[in-house]
Order: structure tokens, then sequence, then C-alpha cells
């Protein structure tokens, strides 16, 4: 019994657990933008690229040796396309970075980044597809500080004449018309390009990057918050548990003592009836008269002193 009970609390403790980080990842923390370094997306993989389907991402760079990769990001609907936008950009130039408009690193390439191009020359990137792909390559050696940091979105332009109805934007929608997943808003990622999805805008709290409560981060709050809650929970749980186990066990302590009271009760009622049957009952007893004491009653030759002793001091229980 006691092993089902503990089994019981244990699943009760692992769901609640679980709806936390249900509640964390498609509550407070719903965040589809996916981060990835260009060294552990590519590594071992020199010959076969890698697809990506995303709706986000943040690409980086730092001081890669001796790398040869290709990865293609695709958008989920054919109706989207793609913005690439540098926050970072400082190549070395036996490096190069590809940027090719389709699903493959093959033919007429959109871009080829290396040491003389910066972000300002590079400016932002559109796709004409729902494809792109990179091809990065570096030398033996790359000074410290050589990388780059790329936001890639995926985005529909609401201003397009050929934009239908049923095409409109149903996520969100940036300042500057473009459409991207409500996901993407309140990251810390400028997806729209002009920041909009992270600004009051997009109804993101307190826009200045400055939110606070007790001092602690928005996010990081929420989530001891729901630790509270969750231990809350248990512990009350695992107190009332022991209150009815303790209430249940008095019961059963008391039902298990006064069975043998009234054995006992039942065995001197018996007794009782018994010694009076046999010697008659004490009211009785104490309303008869003793028999005379045997030998002469009267008082003493010689006129001396008579002591009068009634007959009922003599008798003795």
């Amino acid at each position: 019994m006691a092993s089902a009970q503990r089994d019981h609390w244990s699943i009760v403790v692992l769901q609640c657990l679980l709806l936390s980080l249900l509640i964390c990842r498609h509550g407070a923390f719903a965040d589809r933008n996916k981060y990835f370094h260009i060294s552990s997306l590519c590594a071992g993989q020199k010959h076969y690229p890698q697809y990506k389907k995303i709706d986000g991402a943040v690409l980086t760079s730092e001081s890669e040796n001796n790398l040869e990769c290709a990865v293609t990001f695709q958008t989920d609907s054919i109706l989207q396309r793609f913005m690439l936008r540098f926050e970072r950009l400082a190549l070395d130039c036996h490096d190069h970075l590809v940027i090719f408009d389709g699903a493959h690193a093959i033919g007429n390439h959109k871009v080829d980044l290396s040491c003389r191009s910066t972000r300002s020359d590079v400016g932002t990137i559109f796709t004409q597809g729902n494809y792109v792909t990179l091809r990065y390559t570096t030398d033996a050696w790359s000074p410290q500080g050589n990388g780059f940091k790329l936001i890639i979105t995926a985005y529909k332009d609401t201003t397009l004449p050929d934009m239908k109805q049923d095409l409109q934007c149903r996520e969100f929608e940036c300042r500057n018309s473009f459409c991207i997943s409500s996901d993407l808003t309140c990251d810390g990622v400028n997806h729209c390009g002009d920041n909009s999805d992270e600004t009051s805008f997009a109804s993101c709290i307190d826009a200045t990057g400055a939110s606070q409560i007790l001092g602690l981060g928005v996010s990081l709050f929420v989530t001891l918050l729901l630790v509270f809650v969750v231990v809350c929970i248990i512990g009350c749980s695992v107190a009332v548990l022991c209150i009815c186990r303790r209430q249940r066990f008095g019961i059963t302590a008391l039902q298990a003592g006064a069975a043998p009271t009234s054995a006992v009760l039942q065995m001197q009622g018996n007794s009782t009836f018994s010694t009076g049957a046999s010697y008659g009952g004490t009211a009785e007893r104490l309303s008869e008269k003793p028999p005379p004491y045997p030998g002469n009653n009267g008082p003493p030759p010689g006129g001396g002193i008579a002591f009068h002793v009634p007959q009922e001091a003599l008798y003795y229980k």
C-alpha cells in the first residue's frame, strides 16, 4: 500500500515538473529562434551539406582554422523568403563566405565575402526563393577576432502587389511591412531589420532593455516563480498525505484498543454475576445482621465497668 502511494506521488511530481517545463517553453519563453556556431554545425561534414528549416537563426563564426563546409537553410513556407543581415563581419583575406540564392552551393553566387567586405558595403541580403546556401572556407591560420555574426530571418513582404488577401500577414508585421513569425518577437534579436520586433510595437515588456522585477530579469523571475509554485504544490500535497495517513492510523489504533476493552468489560460483568449468584450481592451482605458473638453478652461480674459494643461492630467483612 505504501509503495503504491509513493509511486502515485512520484508520478504527480513528475507531471508537475513536465507541466512547468511546458509552460516555460511555450509560454514565457516561446522562442523559435535558433543559434548555430559554424564550427559545430559543420563538424565532420565537409562534403555533405547541412539542411536546416528555420523561422529565424543566428549564425556565428570565431577564428576557425581549416574549415570547409556548406549549410542550406529553408523556410517553413514556400511563400517566404530569407533576409540576411550581418551584425559583425571581419574575415581574413584567405577566408571566404559565399552566399548562394538557392538550395545548392553551385551556380552563380549572390555575394562572395572576404577581408575587403564590410557590413556597410554588404548591407541586407534578400533571396528570391525560400532557400539560401552558405559555403564557408578558411585557411590554416585565422587571426584572433576574425569571424562574423549573421542574422537570418524568414519573412513575407506584404507590400508586394501580387499578395492576395489570403496571403496577408497572420503573424507579426514589422513597421517595414515585413511579416515574420510571432515567436521571433521580444527575443533580443533584431529580425525585422528596423528593430520593431524588439520594441513596444511588438508589445515587448520595457523595450528599453531595463526590464527587471525585484532586481531580476523577467525570464529569471518567471522561472523562479514557476519553480516556487511547483515546490509549494508538492509540499502541500505531501502535507495533506501525511495528515490523512495520521488520521487513518489514529482511527485504526482506537478501533484496535476498543476491542480488548469491550472484552474485559464483558468478562468482568460475567464474573460479577457469577459471584452474586453464589455469595449474594454486596447490598445484601450489608443489610443482613451478623450472627451473635458466642459467649456471655451480659455485664461482667463484680460491678465493674461494662463496655457495650454493638454487635454490628464485631462483624468483619
